[in-house]
């Protein structure tokens, strides 16, 4: 008998895994990175899933911190033909599994000058699964040059919403950016990231998450600053993947007003400010939080006291701990999820345009 039916009790380990995982990371740092890591100018960065918002923030901390450049564009891009433009710059891949949709990029690496790959997976771990084709594929890349940069969890599977691999590979960002040359970041630090693990989700946000789902669930905003507006796609997900609700709308906050609060006033959504410790941000919530009032909306305001640089692992754990609460008190099944196994189509579609390795 499956002791654990609906994958709550995984989830709730995960949960509680986090904050040794970050520590772990932060005590270990990164690997010694490649010299032509090192050298890599301008880059090239895709993920789907959780990782699309590893590959933002990634483009975040290079394009804002560092004298290069990086641009993110999406796993389909690399069913185009090979461009001769590409072989000047890195191409970077997230991708904690290594799913079969991102490996349509990562058999495109010879088209491009280096390759760094941020996974979970390493040979060891994915044979043990029984996944030789991604173990083969790890060990091919590593030998081909490419740099392969690990955090965990690995094999963090059984449920469909993942919750250690999403914090980590931001955390991989944040040391990556910091161990380029000329970086204006420097090494993150335990007390930076490990305190905002403590953080307690909003008392009023968490109540009527619990008492009233049908106004989250249809659908709501999620309205947010930059640079945070650039890389926040994982919060919105957690509500799509973890509960099945319509993946609310994520905005920057003077987008807002051009379009989303028109339309959340049409059909009365809620609306979920966040905030981090700029005081541009103090005022921008203020603001919103008088204009909601003004159309009668629901605005609730989930608060991180840290720079724009860190606030992102404070919005994962109060997201995290307000969908797994909703999980828990719904009932919801993360084992046997909707769609499971009918996804092949698109999930398990991978061609190989550049030929063999």
């Amino acid at each position: 008998m499956n002791s654990d039916p609906l994958g709550h009790t995984a989830l709730e380990r995960r949960l509680a895994q986090i904050p040794g995982e970050l520590a772990g990371m932060l005590v270990r740092g990164l690997p010694e990175l490649k010299p032509a890591t090192l050298a890599s100018r301008r880059f090239i960065v895709t993920g789907t899933g959780s990782s699309e918002a590893h590959a933002r923030y990634f483009c975040t901390l290079v394009n804002l911190f560092t004298d290069r450049s990086a641009t993110a564009i999406p796993l389909s891009a690399f069913l185009n033909p090979a461009n001769q433009h590409l072989r000047d710059k890195t191409l970077v891949v997230f991708s904690q599994g290594l799913s079969p949709n991102a490996q349509i990029a990562l058999r495109r690496h010879r088209d491009f000058q280096h390759t760094v790959v941020f996974t979970s997976a390493t040979p060891a771990s994915a044979r043990a699964a029984g996944k030789g084709d991604r173990a083969d594929l790890i060990s091919d890349l590593a030998e081909a040059g490419a740099d392969i940069i690990h955090f965990p969890l690995s094999e963090e599977y059984t449920t469909l919403i993942r919750f250690v691999g999403p914090a980590c590979g931001y955390l991989a960002c944040l040391q990556f950016a910091a161990a380029l040359p000329g970086c204006a970041i420097d090494r993150p630090r335990p007390g930076q990231v490990l305190p905002l693990f403590e953080l307690e989700p909003p008392e009023d946000l968490l109540e009527a998450v619990l008492t009233h789902p049908g106004r989250f669930a249809r659908g709501f905003n999620l309205v947010s600053a930059a640079p945070i507006s650039d890389f926040a796609q994982n919060l919105a997900c957690k509500f799509m993947e973890g509960l099945f609700w319509s993946c609310p709308t994520l905005s920057d906050f003077l987008q807002f007003a051009h379009g989303p609060f028109q339309q959340a006033t049409a059909d009365r959504h809620p609306v979920v400010l966040l905030q981090g410790d700029l005081r541009a941000e103090a005022d921008l919530v203020r603001r919103s939080r008088d204009m909601l009032r003004g159309v009668g909306l629901d605005a609730y305001v989930v608060q991180v006291p840290a720079s724009m640089l860190f606030s992102i692992f404070g919005f994962e754990h109060v997201f995290n701990r307000i969908v797994y609460r909703a999980m828990a008190h719904f009932g919801v099944d993360q084992v046997n999820w909707p769609g499971k196994g009918r996804d092949d189509f698109l999930y398990g579609f991978c061609r190989d345009e550049s030929g063999a390795f």
